[in-house]
């Protein structure tokens, strides 16, 4: 048997002692003991129990012996004492429910309580099936971005035909030495050289897609420069949220460069509020 159904357990029939039992109070002090011996869940019992009018003080006073005994902060050298102190904490509740609960009123009640039991279980069921299934929708999308980011990044062509062909042979050249360099940046790795390079290359590019008309490009520059020029200057860490910010920058400007068919709008938001948040800074 578990220690806190056994400690309540006693802790009853130990209070009961100190009382004038006739035959029908020691029968609802055993229906008492019975159900939390047989307690699927202790909260959930003394939960039930703190909804019931009669037995709603004597629950109060049980769920805080349960407490105790979960916190694990028990000094056994002092135990028997405060098993005592426990045990004459209950005597007043219990009395009143032993003078206003009949054996017959008790076993209706606790048929309410299994009721109730076996709803919430039912309840924690369906919310653990939702749980799961959220999970695993969870996944499917985390694959369905890894694949979206790996159409739109991968296998990038100097030579891609376009309209702008110097201009889109000039911005994606960069990007593909991008990635591993966010990851050096992550793991601070990075020197300080190659990030003024790059910063340089982005705002260079910035200004290129401005006087071509491309506005959303030149601000995924920009945001990317400032971004890496932050953490350059430690106002901003590396973080992978950061990294991954960054990120979304270089797959907005691929895919919009590439003419991808793919639904970046999650990508372009969480650049743009990237962008919010460093002009705070």
């Amino acid at each position: 048997m578990e220690f806190n159904k056994e400690y309540i357990s006693q802790a009853i029939s130990n209070a009961a002692n100190n009382l004038r039992l006739s035959s029908e109070r020691i029968e609802v002090v055993a229906l008492l003991r019975e159900r939390f011996n047989n307690a699927v869940s202790i909260n959930d019992e003394i939960s039930q129990m703190k909804k019931v009018t009669e037995l709603s003080k004597f629950a109060i006073k049980v769920s805080e012996l349960n407490q105790f005994i979960e916190n694990g902060k028990i000094d056994f050298s002092k135990l028997s004492d405060k098993f005592k102190e426990h045990s004459h904490y209950l005597v007043k509740d219990l009395s009143y429910v032993l003078d206003v609960v009949t054996p017959n009123m008790a076993r209706s009640i606790f048929k309410g309580i299994d009721d109730k039991l076996i709803e919430l279980e039912i309840q924690k069921q369906v919310e653990l099936k939702k749980a799961k299934e959220q999970e695993r929708l969870g996944e499917q999308k985390s694959a369905a971005e890894q694949i979206k980011e790996k159409l739109i990044l991968d296998d990038l062509d100097d030579n891609s035909d376009f309209i702008f062909e110097n201009y889109v042979d000039t911005v994606l050249k960069p990007i593909k030495g991008l990635d591993p360099f966010l990851l050096k940046l992550q793991n601070s790795n990075a020197t300080e050289d190659e990030i003024l390079e790059v910063i340089e290359k982005m705002r260079n590019h910035a200004e290129l897609s401005k006087k071509v008309g491309f506005e959303i490009l030149c601000n995924m520059h920009l945001i990317f420069a400032k971004g890496i020029e932050l953490i350059l200057e430690e106002e901003l860490p590396p973080s992978g949220e950061i990294i991954e910010n960054l990120r979304a920058c270089l797959i907005v400007i691929v895919a919009i460069v590439r003419n991808k068919n793919v639904d970046i709008n999650n990508y372009l938001t969480r650049a743009e509020d990237f962008g919010k948040s460093l002009n705070l800074l």
